[in-house]
């Protein structure tokens, strides 16, 4: 049985390795009967056991590794049209649509190594304790928990540690540009009628793989929680459970994409990025939340009804 499974890992593994090479000899789109001349199954099977194993589709790990050789090249400081072409896509408008999607910057802003991307930062006093949020002109970057009562030394580490994820963009603490979305998430915890916290995001990091946890995270409503075991079935991965709990931690935007909403199997609460007490209190306040704007819904319903009456 252990042979049957090595054989398979190196299939699976000479299958990336061809996909690789296709990416870097700047094909366009992958070549899928390649790969059946490499592996003993199916077109349906390579798909199935390649997800497996690598968490996406022969043809998003083509895509990925398309975007890995574009970042580099951009990074070496080749010019746009170029970097296109030797990377396989179709014109740059195609890379430039990639290259966002994937990073949250323009190709452009790689090209500088991320010189040249300016992102506001402040603290702000909320239900939740101080938050430091960040953001570009597109949207929402960061909001990091700092805590009920930060120490002048913590946010200074607050600091050095976002400074530390954005190395070579320019930061500028400018609370000013960024009190809409402090007031936003302020009406939202807050329970006010009709707030909600859907800011525009602006996500500068992240796998495919992550990015489709975070986009599925906030696809579950305030006052809801889902499991890790489900997260891992929405995003196609069931045997992923460890992936998708990693995903979570890693995500540096707080409350807008709701990490704090995925527990485990058995209902505790673990893996926090800002820690379990944090994400206790924020799933109190927003079950609170949703009660509260319920209970706000039966005097209207049943006002409704009595005027339906004869």
């Amino acid at each position: 049985m252990s042979h049957l499974i090595n054989q398979e890992e190196r299939i699976l593994e000479s299958l990336a390795v061809e996909i690789r090479r296709q990416a870097d000899a700047g094909i366009e789109r992958l070549d899928i009967e390649r790969l059946t001349e490499l592996a003993p199954w199916s077109r349906r099977q390579i798909e199935r056991r390649f997800r497996d194993r690598y968490l996406t589709s022969p043809a998003r790990y083509f895509r990925d590794c398309q975007w890995d050789c574009a970042r580099q090249l951009l990074l070496e400081g080749t010019d746009v049209l170029t970097a296109s072409v030797r990377a396989g896509f179709a014109s740059p408008g195609r890379l430039h649509d990639a290259v966002v999607v994937r990073s949250g910057f323009t190709p452009g802003e790689i090209r500088r190594g991320g010189a040249g991307v300016h992102l506001d930062f402040g603290f702000f006093e909320t239900q939740i304790g101080i938050v430091m949020l960040a953001a570009t002109r597109r949207g929402l970057s960061s909001l990091r928990l700092c805590g009920a009562n930060p120490s002048a030394e913590q946010l200074a580490e607050e600091i050095a540690e976002f400074g530390r994820d954005f190395p070579n963009a320019e930061l500028d603490e400018n609370p000013a540009e960024l009190q809409s979305y402090a007031d936003q998430l302020v009406a939202y915890l807050d329970a006010r009628t009709g707030a909600d916290f859907c800011p525009p995001l602006d996500i500068l990091q992240g796998t495919t793989f992550q990015r489709e946890v975070w986009a599925e995270l906030q696809r579950v409503e305030p006052g809801e929680t889902i499991t890790y075991s489900e997260l891992a079935r929405r995003v196609g991965h069931p045997g992923a459970v460890r992936a998708v709990a990693s995903a979570c931690a890693s995500n540096i935007i707080a409350v807008a994409v709701p990490c704090h909403r995925a527990i485990r199997q058995d209902g505790t609460l673990a893996g926090y990025r800002w820690g379990v007490e944090w994400k206790r209190r924020l799933l109190a306040l927003e079950a609170e939340r949703r009660s509260r704007r319920q209970s706000s819904q039966v005097p209207q319903l049943t006002q409704n009804l009595a005027m339906m009456l004869p």
